[in-house]
């Protein structure tokens, strides 16, 4: 299965001509389906959810997505609280946390994003809630053993090895989502929030492998992949350009290449490549 990963398109806050491309890039990858790990939007307007779904509509595959901090509504205080996810639902998908199981793969949207963060000041941090982690076990247990588990969130679960533009947090409860994804068998996590791509190798007994942050990546030891898509489309670039992951599943192993536009094309930068 072919696999097409964007995140952080920033409707609102893009660039029309990477947008521009992208219908015709993808195109040419031929996935079977796209993933979109959040922030749809910038500040929420139903306005920037419209041209977020046209841009959607255009696409040549269909997609599975989660929603992001951004896409629950910034400055409209009433509905980021009364009905944070109207938008989204309306215009993106009814389902939060979506599920699908096809060809061997099974994806689990995971919903990271908040209306509010009581454990931070900073409410575009994420969490993960022990029911979720339940609800997420108990989809995973209804599929075949040798199925490839992967999970989708908006932020993420391991930080890069390297430097940040600008320090953010990971999601709340990241290393208990970790065991519980280790201990059923979870082989990739795709997510977004930090504008900058990479790939983390989350091994059985918990630690956490080196990361390769660039240049070629092969390996056949961590458990789990944690990959990071940087913006696609946004103009609110950390020091990469606008990128997105395509993804090969071939059985048990894992293939995961970078494609970042360099401003008059697509070009590919780097792979990873992971066996069961």
């Amino acid at each position: 299965m072919r696999l097409v990963h964007l995140s952080d398109l920033h409707f609102g806050h893009h660039d029309d001509s990477v947008v521009a491309s992208m219908a015709a890039e993808i195109a040419a990858q031929k996935p079977e389906l796209i993933v979109v790990s959040g922030d749809f939007t910038q500040i929420g307007t139903a306005s920037e959810f419209a041209r977020a779904r046209d841009f959607l509509d255009r696409l040549p595959a269909p997609f599975i997505s989660v929603p992001g901090n951004h896409d629950v509504p910034e400055r409209n205080l009433i509905k980021r609280f009364v009905n944070p996810y109207g938008h989204y639902r309306r215009y993106i998908d009814n389902e939060l946390e979506p599920f699908l199981h096809r060809d061997g793969v099974a994806l689990a949207g995971l919903k990271t994003s908040r209306r509010a963060n009581f454990h931070s000041l900073n409410w575009s941090d994420g969490a993960i809630s022990k029911t979720q982690l339940q609800r997420l076990e108990t989809r995973f247990a209804e599929v075949p053993a040798d199925t490839v588990k992967i999970v989708i969130a908006h932020h993420p679960l391991l930080h890069p090895e390297e430097p940040m533009a600008r320090h953010q947090n990971r999601v709340r409860r990241a290393d208990r989502a970790l065991k519980v994804f280790s201990r059923i068998g979870v082989r990739l996590v795709l997510s977004g929030h930090f504008h900058m791509s990479y790939v983390r190798r989350h091994a059985h007994a918990g630690e956490v492998r080196a990361a390769v942050p660039s240049g070629p990546r092969e390996s056949s030891e961590g458990h789990i992949l944690v990959a990071q898509a940087a913006s696609t489309t946004s103009t609110r670039l950390r020091g990469e350009p606008n990128a997105y992951n395509l993804i090969d599943i071939d059985g048990q192993e894992i293939t995961i290449t970078v494609r970042e536009w360099l401003g008059d094309g697509w070009t590919t930068r780097e792979k990873a490549r992971e066996a069961a």
